[in-house]
């Protein structure tokens, strides 16, 4: 079966001078991809990162990830992405849970890094990349990227011993009752992924370029759009990051013929553009989830091409269920992709009849093509994959056709922009405000798609706060993605008997009263 290494080499004796990957005004071949790559695995053996080592990447979307991850891959270590948001104290426990021996840190993040650094035993190293070459933080065991790419060697023996059984990446998800969960996944995953995606949902054709403004930190990009180009020696654009004012000129510029998508950019897309204008471009498809269903059929007409919805999650390698080209219907996230099965379960995980709702579950049909379990959490593991089923906490129905169809999330996170949050990880964070009693956080349907986040609160008897001191609080101590759209001052919040949280109460709440930090007064 091989490893990403292997398979990358492969690919480079087949086609050396194949243009493959653009970047802004950056161009690498094939052969180029490859000879950073293998700089950057030796870069790796020379401090010691062994088989089996984790190492954390704080970096925005460049080549220079792509050349750090599969250098990792070559090596048989693993790559431990982290959303660039993310700071303070879930930052330092990403870090330290995962047992990272190495972290690489580009120069926009590194001052929230340095904040926790003291709290990093087992980081032997960091690595700092920048538009400077000398860019370096002068303190021990800092180095420049620049630095040692330009003494390390553009060759590199493949390793027999890294298998495809081999952990590719931990990515930590949002925790929805506790902290992050760190979803391992192997390198055999990535592959299936990519030749599944390839095959399957985007049907690639001789001329196609695929382009993704996606971050690189989730498995999207790297699963759903990486993968399947590397594998099917298609041509890839990186955007920065999305820019709807930017968007279609990125596409005339690589000729793009498909895009990923997620969140609210087909609706901002749609409603920044004009109706007079008559957009002639290269794209013949749009993939990801959700399309609103208002806009998908106007959409497709406005810019002349075809958008179709997928399902998938970090535990599932980005997709299990697709709609192709062919084959799909407006509304619908597709059908299972051969590798899996998917099932609709009642709440004592019995199957349930066509056009009933219930939770989505989720069988490998294949070892090693979805997650391994969570890092150093085999009792979350247990309880997401019982009776050989994962369990998405997502409900669904499907037709009698097997077309499936998205309704909600039944489990307690937030879908933002792409994000899911932790409602935990924003109350734990509230709450240790010295004038808080307690809070609760929920989504809540936005303009565009989606949800915001909103907190109720419950000042401490006898303290008075404001909205703006705990949102103040918030950009202190909580990553940017997290961090609340609406505060509402509460008395008390509303209760089970068992003093739980009645939070679909607090969704069917008006918002009238709630301070929104969009039209807050600047001062």
């Amino acid at each position: 079966m091989g490893n990403i290494g292997t398979r990358l080499d492969d690919l480079v004796q087949e086609s050396p001078n194949l243009n493959w990957l653009y970047f802004q005004d950056e161009v690498y071949t094939l052969g180029e991809l490859a000879a950073k790559v293998n700089q950057m695995a030796n870069v790796y053996s020379s401090l010691g990162v062994k088989k089996g080592d984790k190492v954390a990447l704080i970096l925005s979307n460049s080549p220079e990830y792509l050349f750090c991850w599969f250098g990792l891959a070559k090596i048989g270590a693993t790559m431990v992405p982290i959303n660039t948001a993310t700071k303070d104290e879930m930052l330092s426990y990403i870090i330290n849970h995962s047992d990272a021996v190495l972290a690489i840190v580009e120069e926009p993040f590194l001052n929230e890094y340095l904040k926790i650094y003291h709290q990093l035993p087992k980081v032997q190293h960091t690595i700092t990349l920048g538009d400077d070459s000398q860019t370096t933080v002068h303190r021990p065991n800092f180095l420049a990227y620049v630095q040692l790419m330009e003494k390390a060697d553009s060759s590199f023996a493949n390793r027999m011993d890294v298998t495809y059984e081999d952990l590719m990446c931990i990515l930590y998800t949002s925790g929805t009752t506790g902290l992050p969960k760190g979803v391992m996944l192997s390198q055999n995953a990535y592959i299936v992924a990519g030749e599944s995606s390839a095959k399957h949902t985007y049907q690639f054709r001789p001329d196609d370029l695929i382009y993704t403004c996606l971050p690189f930190f989730h498995v999207n990009a790297q699963m759903g759009t990486t993968m399947p180009a590397l594998l099917s020696k298609v041509p890839m654009a990186i955007g920065k990051k999305f820019s709807a004012s930017k968007f279609w000129s990125e596409m005339d510029k690589y000729n793009v013929t498909v895009f990923k998508f997620i969140g609210a950019m087909i609706t901002i897309l749609y409603k920044n553009s004009s109706e007079n204008v008559e957009y002639k471009n290269s794209v013949r498809l749009g993939v990801g989830a959700p399309v609103p269903k208002d806009l998908w059929l106007p959409f497709q007409e406005r810019f002349g091409l075809q958008l179709f919805e997928g399902y998938g999650s970090t535990e599932l390698s980005t997709s299990c269920i697709s709609s192709t080209p062919e084959n799909f219907r407006v509304g619908s996230c597709g059908k299972p992709l051969p590798h899996y099965e998917a099932s609709v379960r009642d709440e004592n995980n019995q199957p349930l009849p066509a056009d009933v709702p219930g939770e989505l579950c989720i069988k490998p049909l294949q070892p090693h093509v979805f997650m391994e379990g969570y890092y150093k959490n085999p009792e979350k593991t247990k309880e997401a994959t019982y009776d050989g089923w994962f369990h998405t906490g997502d409900r669904v129905y499907r037709d009698k056709d097997g077309f499936y169809y998205f309704l909600d999330r039944m489990k307690d996170v937030i879908r933002r922009k792409g994000e899911n949050i932790s409602s935990y990880m924003v109350e734990k964070i509230i709450n240790n405000h010295p004038k808080i009693l307690e809070s609760a956080a929920v989504g809540i349907p936005n303009e565009l798609s989606e949800e915001e986040v909103k907190v109720f609160v419950v000042a401490k008897e006898g303290e008075k706060v404001s909205e703006q001191e705990i949102y103040d609080w918030c950009v202190q101590y909580m990553s940017e993605f997290m961090l609340p759209r609406f505060i509402e001052l509460i008395d008390e919040l509303p209760k089970t008997p068992t003093e739980k949280v009645k939070k679909y109460e607090l969704v069917k709440m008006s918002n009238e009263r709630a301070w929104d930090r969009s039209v807050r007064v600047k001062s």
